[in-house]
């Protein structure tokens, strides 16, 4: 990704080569193993995450270059496949973990993990806009978005739960019940989209929703940015900005994310249909 982005800034051609040799690598590996890593499981098992990862990069390189979206054609279709593979219970939900077969036995099959459903419906739905894909775009709406948000905000403190079990279980996640900033940030950018595409009032409800909740428990309104931890019911819980995990990557592209579709709306006098 970095390699394809400064291609764009630069315009030197010798970048997005670089980056085509990377992409070439991974795509290998997940149509070989099913994943990146499989994190010690078995390689026939695929992850949501891994996944997730892949199309980020597909978009950087064609989204903005139509040559390249021909080109990645059949690993657009490859991917998209794959993941709608997550899709189980009779397109309830989205999973985690998956086989070729289907579900996984055990809580690692049962995992859902909320900030990466929506986050990898998002980049779906920029991936359907580019090709043209009307039919994708309303199942992702409905399924990566509409009840995925549904599932996991909290009707009682607000915030997003970091993990669910499909099986309303006990996650074995021990941060399951927190609100972390990045799924928050996740559901700010597939919200947006989501109303800018559609034009349906309840996506920018709900984002005004998450919005509003960011502001008040994650924002730090005395020297900026956000923190990234709070308990369940939105009391931060570490008082750093930055750590092994967290880091400027998730505010600033949401933020920047929004104000351009919030701006590209508002520009139109409405939304795209």
């Amino acid at each position: 990704m970095a390699f394809f982005e400064l291609h764009y800034a630069t315009k030197q051609s010798n970048y997005i080569s670089r980056g085509e040799m990377v992409l070439k690598t991974v795509l290998a590996w997940i149509k070989d193993s099913g994943s990146l890593n499989s994190y010690g499981m078995d390689t026939s098992y695929s992850t949501l995450s891994d996944l997730g990862h892949v199309l980020r990069m597909l978009l950087a390189i064609s989204e903005h270059n139509p040559t390249k979206l021909r080109q990645h054609k059949e690993d657009f279709t490859y991917l998209t496949k794959r993941i709608l593979q997550h899709v189980q219970r009779s397109n309830t939900v989205v999973l985690e973990t998956v086989q070729s077969s289907g579900e996984v036995e055990g809580a690692v099959g049962r995992l859902v993990n909320p900030g990466t459903v929506l986050e990898v419906g998002w980049l779906l739905l920029k991936y359907s806009l580019i090709a043209h894909k009307k039919e994708l775009r309303k199942q992702v709406m409905n399924l990566f978005v509409d009840k995925m948000f549904s599932a996991a905000w909290d009707p009682n403190h607000g915030g997003i739960f970091s993990f669910l079990d499909v099986d309303g279980l006990n996650p074995t996640e021990l941060t399951w019940n927190m609100k972390l900033w990045w799924p928050v940030t996740e559901a700010m950018i597939a919200l947006i989209m989501s109303y800018k595409m559609s034009g349906e009032r309840k996506y920018l409800n709900n984002f005004s929703r998450v919005f509003d909740y960011a502001m008040v428990h994650f924002r730090e309104p005395g020297h900026g940015e956000w923190y990234g931890y709070a308990d369940n019911e939105g009391r931060v819980t570490h008082t750093f900005k930055g750590g092994p995990d967290k880091g400027c990557f998730h505010v600033a592209r949401c933020l920047w994310m929004c104000a351009r579709v919030v701006r590209d709306v508002v520009a139109a006098g409405g939304v795209e249909k």
